[in-house]
């Protein structure tokens, strides 16, 4: 007769097989791992919730951030497409202007598929007693395009073939007009100031001043300069009346963005001064980026606050089942089995907390929007969305969840496989 070891390893018969310990099923322990949640309710609710909090807190600012920065750039480049770069003669170093010599080597870049002129010419506007300065700007067709200019009365088109002026709003007032809209088909003076470098030096006279009739036939629509007050014109118009040959700036359309800086460089090398809507669009990516960093520092913070609940949930629960780890221990459950029972048990708690937080915070976040726009509706201001979570968002937050279930688990579940089962039967 073998001799009995009390001490030794308590073993099912129905648990062995051709000499092969069997496993606990997965959904057996799934399912120990549920039940233990659903036992203790409110402390697992606590914990969710603190998760939640964590994550929804987070997604909540993230959103924001990222949909105030999609906003930002999508409202600076809205009249300023990034594959266009400005160029203006401002560098007094190498004082140069856009005629047809300029124009002619800027088109030999490559990558530069067009170029565009504006003539800035300045006088004064009479209607009647009403008169004021302004600048007309004689722009190309072309320029018109790529400013994408909101004209109201008239298209670009019929605008490019006219021989007429378009205002601003607040010109048309100060020229003794009610509402912008009574100076449409209205012939105003105009006296222009033409400066000599843009003129042809071998035309007569060419910077005799005469005053001329110009007929109003638009409105510029630009609720960004409802202050301003200028008119366009075009260049060809400019050029008849007032022997004009060349403009002070212009615009550049590229056909390959990553090229820019290239271009921008051999442009400079004419003396032009080169400006585009990429370098405000750097600006503020660099300043969202430094508010993302203090973000993630502050939902590092929350969330080592939430790590530190889950452990101390599972410590508790390890702790509160001891005997029932031993008694599994003595049925034939391998720590392997132990383990995933405390590792699910962790990753379930995250990935609830996770995922309500996540739909929580993005909710709250289209909510706030939903508000804004409208009271702006309220105030005649168009709708705008600035709620955006990005895609790499989403997975990070699930890689960050799974990450926080595996190592706020590892350290009980680990402490619970490797519990002996007559020491955890013997627990009190």
């Amino acid at each position: 007769m073998k001799n009995f070891n009390p001490f030794r390893k308590a073993e099912i018969p129905s648990l062995r097989r051709e000499g092969k310990v069997k496993h606990m099923k997965m959904s057996s322990v799934l399912l120990i791992g549920y039940r233990n949640i659903a036992i203790n309710r409110t402390r697992s609710l606590l914990t969710i919730g603190g998760v939640s909090v964590g994550i929804g807190v987070i997604t909540f600012l993230i959103s924001l951030g990222f949909g105030i920065q999609a906003m930002v750039i999508r409202e600076v480049t809205k009249n300023n497409p990034t594959d266009i770069i400005d160029v203006s003669n401002e560098n007094l170093e190498n004082f140069i202007v856009l005629n047809e010599e300029t124009i002619g080597k800027i088109k030999n870049i490559p990558e530069v598929k067009s170029v565009e002129v504006s003539a800035d010419v300045g006088g004064k506007f009479i209607n009647g007693e009403a008169q004021t300065d302004a600048i007309l700007y004689g722009v190309t067709p072309g320029y018109v395009t790529l400013s994408n200019m909101n004209i109201e009365g008239i298209s670009t088109g019929d605008f490019s073939a006219s021989a007429g002026i378009v205002v601003t709003p607040r010109l048309a007032e100060m020229l003794g007009f009610e509402k912008p809209q009574d100076a449409l088909s209205k012939e105003v003076e105009y006296t222009a100031v033409v400066t000599k470098d843009i003129v042809n030096p071998n035309a007569e006279n060419p910077t005799e001043q005469t005053s001329k009739k110009v007929k109003i036939v638009g409105i510029v629509n630009d609720q960004s300069k409802v202050d301003a007050v200028y008119a366009y014109a075009m260049f060809e118009t400019l050029k008849t009346q007032y022997n004009i040959t060349a403009g002070q700036r212009g615009k550049i359309l590229i056909g390959n963005l990553e090229k820019i800086d290239l271009v921008r460089a051999q442009v400079e090398q004419l003396g032009l001064v080169t400006e585009s809507v990429v370098d405000t669009v750097n600006d503020i990516n660099s300043f969202f980026s430094i508010v993302r960093i203090v973000l993630i520092v502050f939902g590092t913070i929350i969330m080592s606050i939430s790590a530190m609940g889950m452990m101390n949930t599972l410590s508790v629960s390890l702790l509160q089942r001891t005997k029932e780890v031993g008694i599994l221990k003595a049925l034939g459950a391998k720590r392997t089995d132990i383990f995933k029972m405390f590792i699910f048990e962790a990753i379930l708690i995250s990935f609830s907390g996770g995922a309500i937080g996540l739909l929580g915070g993005y909710g709250v976040a289209k909510g706030l929007n939903a508000i804004v726009n409208l009271v702006s509706k309220r105030y005649g201001i168009s709708a705008t969305d600035f709620v955006l979570v990005p895609n790499m968002f989403i997975v990070a937050i699930v890689t960050f969840i799974v990450v926080l279930g595996i190592s706020t688990g590892l350290f009980p579940a680990r402490r619970a496989s490797k519990i002996h089962a007559l020491e955890a039967l013997r627990y009190e």
